[in-house]
């Protein structure tokens, strides 16, 4: 359909549509305002029937509650005098003729007169009733269901009789033999205030025309019916034949909602004719619903008016009708003329002629508007394809030079998703590599990361550890070393994990896997370990080289006395137990100087840092000779052996406690103590020595940084500790105060049990 038809049509539903609703809501409008100012009518129809139903109540209340303050009732009662009470009965039955149950009974319910009957004795309840007025010592007013029993020696049983009338042939319901009567019970009482007997007295509502006639009197053309349970005992409403619907049943569906407590207002069927209705529950003193209070006005009545507005609002919508599509020809044609020429125009621009310029329509309307919007639309975009041709050269440009700086890097190196497939390589990754096994001009991408290692050691366990870098954000660093299966070398490999962190939080949207051959650096770290402890074994032997002169210089005279002198057996004996002595004590100093000098391979094992204190003091013996300076050990008590490599924490030791012997000028106290901070196993290594400046601190464990003299020191000692503390995942501090001394704090890691087992 081309767009002069979709106008007209749009013309005709725009018009029709709203005249449609207009019709409906103005419909619905009517009827439910009329249904709503019906029900409200009903509602107060219903509070008014109400009130009928309690008048009698209320007067036989008044009545009776002034009868049991006479002193003459009272005392009848207590003399359970029959015939007088009973002639009273009779009595007041003159002024209140619609009273069909009179009796008084004594301060055990038994009927002591009756107005219906001589007969005395018979109990009389009521459903607990009348106990409980005498319990609470007040007057009740209750409907309740009086068994047919009851009603026989009353003699109401004529009166009571109600033929149910069954509108489905499925349902037979009994007649009605019991009946519904509005009872008033109002307690005697004598003067000390204790029950003696009660007056009761009660309105039989079966075939009772009382309350639905008074409020129809009142209200004109109002319906009013009781129910005992669902069957209408009392009613204005009537058939065709003009005879009462006594005897009719209630609705199931509204008998349901009487029963769940909750009334029922709308619209039903009453004796086949529809009713806008309100009921209410009768409900007796013990709270169980016995019937029901009906008000309702036919429904007929508003049914005329809907039909007459119906017709009405049929006839405007066809005027509108025809109307509209008269004019929405002359309007569509009018706007789909110069819309078919710009339809041209745009096919042109579609197909990429830019350089179109369509002329302009004179006019401020809203075609002209779109035309000169137009030729603006075709200009920018002649200059956002210019802009986007710069800015595709820049992105080009941009991605050649990242991607040079990413295949320029020494490492081999790979950004990988979540699941874990690769998304970027670089060249040194496609190169020969100990690592990967890419070929050159082979495309990883999108491959699993894990799957293309060819390295079953570097694969083990790697995509827990890239998975915890996706989750936590923290980046890692492992080292690991790799045997070739060709020719059996090993190559040291350091491999970095880091996430690409998004800009909205720490979720990463991707990790860089990076790995790197460290073979050549850890051999040089070891090269550089083994030249420091060196320097540190030569230092320590200038310092023992004199205790080792002094015992060969007395075994040397020995040997000359032996030579030159007539020595007797026991001076000889005597020579020769110094000469062992002598050559013990070298033995000795040789010992321990080897067992720290000789080279081993890191290996962690539990060991008793206290003992290799122990062991380590008597090597600085010989070097603080000819000082006055104390080397004190104060080693905590209980400490348990901790996971280190113990040649690399014995090389650490000596290298601070050489430190602080160098440190000491004059007399002075070095001490090497141990304890427990936290979770760590803290060394100490404190000296009252010359201090460092503030400014050096930061700069000690720098590689090659040393203040002492050439020849004196490499700078190397405290770089390559911290290195091994740091491999021991522990830490280095330092305190100094220039003139005070310093203190060296070495804190490394308490393992758990597990890690002990």
């Amino acid at each position: 359909m081309n767009i002069g038809g979709k106008l007209i049509l749009s013309f005709l539903i725009v018009t029709l549509l709203p005249t449609i609703l207009i019709a409906f809501l103005t419909t619905t409008i009517i009827s439910n305002s009329k249904k709503d100012d019906a029900q409200e009518t009903i509602n107060n129809n219903l509070r008014a029937a109400w009130m009928q139903y309690y008048a009698r109540a209320y007067q036989m209340q008044y009545g009776m509650l002034q009868a049991s303050t006479e002193v003459y009732i009272k005392d009848a009662i207590v003399r359970r005098d029959k015939e007088f009470l009973r002639g009273q009965l009779k009595s007041w039955k003159k002024f209140r003729p619609y009273v069909d149950l009179w009796t008084v009974v004594d301060d055990k319910s038994n009927i002591i007169a009756s107005h219906n009957t001589p007969s005395s004795g018979t109990k009389l309840s009521f459903n607990g009733l009348i106990e409980t007025a005498f319990q609470k010592k007040t007057s009740f007013i209750s409907t309740e269901i009086v068994p047919n029993d009851i009603l026989v020696k009353e003699g109401l049983e004529g009166s009571s009789m109600i033929a149910v009338e069954s509108e489905k042939e499925e349902k037979k319901i009994n007649d009605l033999r019991d009946g519904m009567m509005l009872l008033v019970v109002t307690p005697v009482m004598d003067e000390r205030d204790r029950v003696v007997g009660a007056i009761v007295s009660g309105d039989l509502i079966n075939n009772d025309t009382f309350v639905s006639d008074a409020l129809a009197d009142s209200i004109p053309g109002s319906l009013v019916t009781i129910a005992m349970g669902e069957v209408q005992i009392a009613t204005n409403v009537r058939q065709d034949s003009g005879e009462r619907t006594v005897g009719h049943l209630i609705p199931r569906h509204v008998l349901e909602e009487i029963n769940a407590h909750m009334g029922f207002r709308g619209e039903t069927m009453i004796a086949h004719t529809r009713y806008i209705t309100a009921f209410d529950p009768i409900i007796s003193y013990q709270g169980k619903i016995i019937g029901s209070l009906f008000v309702g006005v036919p429904k007929e009545k508003f049914v005329d008016l809907q039909y007459k507005n119906i017709k009405a609002v049929t006839g405007i919508a066809f005027i509108g009708l025809v109307m509209a599509a008269g004019v929405g020809s002359l309007i569509t044609y009018r706007i789909t003329k110069p819309i078919k020429a710009l339809k041209k125009k745009a096919q042109l621009v579609s197909s990429g002629n830019l350089e179109i310029r369509p002329p302009r329509k004179e006019g401020n309307d809203e075609l002209a508007d779109l035309e000169r919007t137009f030729d603006k639309m075709v200009k920018s975009l002649r200059e956002h394809e210019e802009k986007i041709g710069l800015n595709q050269v820049r992105l080009r440009q941009q991605k050649n030079l990242i991607e040079s700086i990413i295949n320029s890097l020494p490492y081999c190196l790979y950004v990988l998703e979540r699941n874990l497939s690769i998304a970027v390589w670089n060249r040194h990754a496609a190169q020969a590599c100990p690592i990967c096994k890419c070929e050159t001009g082979e495309d990883c991408y999108n491959l699993n990361f894990i799957g293309h290692l060819p390295n079953q050691e570097l694969k083990k366990g790697l995509d827990k550890i890239i998975n915890n870098v996706f989750e936590t954000g923290e980046p890692c660093q492992i080292d690991q070393k790799l045997t070739s299966k060709t020719d059996g070398k090993d190559t040291v490999v350091r491999t970095s994990i880091f996430p690409i962190l998004s800009g909205k939080g720490r979720d990463a949207d991707y990790v860089v896997w990076m790995a790197e051959d460290i073979t050549k650096k850890k051999e040089l770290e070891a090269s550089i370990l083994a030249s420091e402890k060196l320097a540190a074994v030569g230092q320590l032997a200038a310092g023992i080289a004199h205790e080792v002169n002094n015992p060969l210089g007395g075994i040397l005279n020995c040997f000359y006395n032996f030579r030159k002198s007539r020595l007797t057996d026991e001076r000889k004996a005597e020579y020769l137990d110094f000469m062992e002595d002598g050559v013990k004590r070298v033995q000795n100093i040789v010992r321990q100087l080897l067992d720290f000098s000789q080279q081993h391979a890191p290996e962690l094992t539990l060991t008793d840092i206290n003992s290799m204190i122990e062991g380590i003091i008597p090597l600085f013996v010989h070097s603080v000779k000819g000082k006055d300076v104390r080397l004190v050990k104060n080693l905590g008590q209980g400490l348990p052996p901790i996971l280190v490599d113990k040649h690399q924490i014995e090389q650490i030791l000596v290298n601070l406690i050489l430190n602080a012997i160098q440190a000491v000028e004059g007399e002075g106290v070095i001490e090497v103590s141990t304890k427990f901070e936290g979770s760590w196993f803290c060394i100490l290594v404190s000296d009252d020595g010359c201090g460092i400046p503030p400014e050096n601190i930061p700069r000690i464990f720098d590689p090659f940084f040393t203040t002492k003299g050439v020849g004196k020191g490499t700078g190397l000692g405290l770089s390559v500790s911290r290195g091994i503390i740091e491999r021991h995942k522990g830490r280095i501090d330092v305190e100094s105060q220039v003139g005070r001394g310093t203190t060296f704090k070495v804190y490394l890691p308490i393992p758990s049990k597990e890690a002990v087992c």
